[in-house]
């Protein structure tokens, strides 16, 4: 039984070869964190201006995971008022032919897009889904 639960789950990642990509960057804030700290280190405050509708808990929250993900770095700096400092690490460098890409691909389609998001009149998360 154990033998037949482990081969299809192995089938599984087969079918779904974007599964390791889509689990680390699951949020579309970390895209952007990333877009960001390609061209320049960042503080915690620059990066919360930077990103629109964003709460500093959820912020707080996604530059964890991206940090245990070996994506970006975070450096402390002593003294009062306590400065971080956030950057990418190599890792999370391999990422920005992606985001390059991915922006590429907006500009390219950028009609098709706004296009398609004015058609959805979403009222409430119920209406979205």
């Amino acid at each position: 039984m154990k033998i037949i639960l482990l081969y299809k789950m192995s089938q599984k990642k087969k079918l779904y070869p974007l599964n390791n990509i889509l689990n680390l960057l699951d949020n579309k804030f970390k895209f952007k964190i990333i877009f960001y700290l390609t061209q320049n280190k960042m503080r915690f405050g620059e990066i919360k201006s930077s990103l629109f509708n964003i709460n500093q808990q959820l912020l707080v929250k996604l530059l964890k995971q991206l940090e245990k993900d070996k994506l970006i770095k975070k450096k402390e700096f002593k003294g009062f008022p306590k400065k971080v400092e956030y950057s990418i690490t190599l890792f999370g460098l391999l990422f920005k032919s992606l985001v390059d890409n991915m922006q590429k691909w907006e500009e390219k389609n950028k009609k098709i897009l706004v296009k398609n998001t004015n058609k959805k009149n979403v009222k409430s998360l119920y209406d979205y889904y």
